[in-house]
């Protein structure tokens, strides 16, 4: 019995080495656009992970469908109806199985609105 323990837990150990790997990266950026000479409010941090998936066979790789990078940027500035993002940080991450690849994307930044393109209370009535 306690060796059938011992076997059992030794071919789970070889088989998550054998079929599973990470690495992982990550970066920085100012902003989305332009904004040196522009002033703006910041409106709200923001946050978001995207994921897509990769069919490996040793060193060939076949994707199975194109990096969110711009859908998700989009999809940031939209939840705050920004007009940029700024200080936005990312990693990415990478996860095999076998012959399936799972990439993960995730973005956090500040959402901003510039100040000519804020509505004016004020000036609501003229």
């Amino acid at each position: 019995m306690k060796t059938r323990i011992s076997g059992l837990i030794l071919s789970l150990v070889l088989a998550a080495s054998i079929i599973s790997c990470a690495t992982t990266s990550a970066g920085l950026a100012t902003s989305t656009v332009p904004v040196a000479d522009k002033k703006y409010k910041v409106i709200a941090p923001v946050e978001g992970t995207k994921y897509w998936y990769t069919f490996d066979i040793a060193i060939i790789g076949i994707p199975l469908g194109e990096p969110p990078i711009d859908r998700l940027l989009e999809e940031l500035k939209k939840e705050k109806e920004a007009d940029a993002l700024i200080n936005v940080r990312y990693w990415t991450d990478r996860s095999i199985f076998i012959f399936l690849t799972v990439n993960r994307l995730h973005i956090s930044a500040e959402a901003i609105k510039f100040e000519d393109e804020i509505p004016d209370p004020r000036k609501k009535g003229r």
